[in-house]
């Protein structure tokens, strides 16, 4: 990874609103867990064919790719492991290609969480997602529009 503009990926001219043939597309992984319906509606509503992962196959195949993450970190993990989508997952961020990860399908990218202790993320980014501590008085979960530190 590296600077880069993080909206790259979604940036197609001529697609603003577009709903012909030609429009670009997203992928969509659901890994079971969480409302997608919303992140489904503001992709299309972009001008954007959605196509949902069904199999392994699909991360490999994508063109771009959001990973929207609800509930827990062990959870979510165990749930890409059981559908088999966490090697192809690794090898498409290795491969550097257009992905936009939502809460957990973010915090799945560091090596491991205080979460769950003990569980391996993908290790695509250095670090362990941490609590936040306890003297910034934030409610977890933390559901809101904060500022990043």
């Amino acid at each position: 990874f590296g600077p880069r503009d993080p909206l790259r990926a979604f940036r197609c001219p001529g697609l603003e609103g577009s709903a012909d043939d030609a429009m670009a597309e997203v992928t969509l992984l659901d890994y079971g867990a969480g409302n997608v319906q919303s992140v489904f509606n503001a992709i299309q509503s972009l001008g954007f064919k959605v196509r949902f992962v069904q199999k392994a196959e699909d991360i490999l195949s994508a063109e771009r790719l959001i990973f929207p993450g609800v509930g827990a970190f062990g959870a979510c993990v165990d749930a890409l492991q059981r559908k088999g989508f966490m090697e192809p997952l690794r090898q498409y961020l290795k491969e550097d290609r257009p992905f936009f990860g939502i809460c957990l399908g973010m915090q799945t990218l560091f090596e491991s969480s205080e979460e769950n202790p003990g569980v391996a993320g993908l290790g695509i980014l250095p670090g362990v997602v941490k609590r936040f501590p306890e003297s910034k008085g934030f409610a977890v979960p933390n559901i809101n529009w904060s500022g990043v530190a």
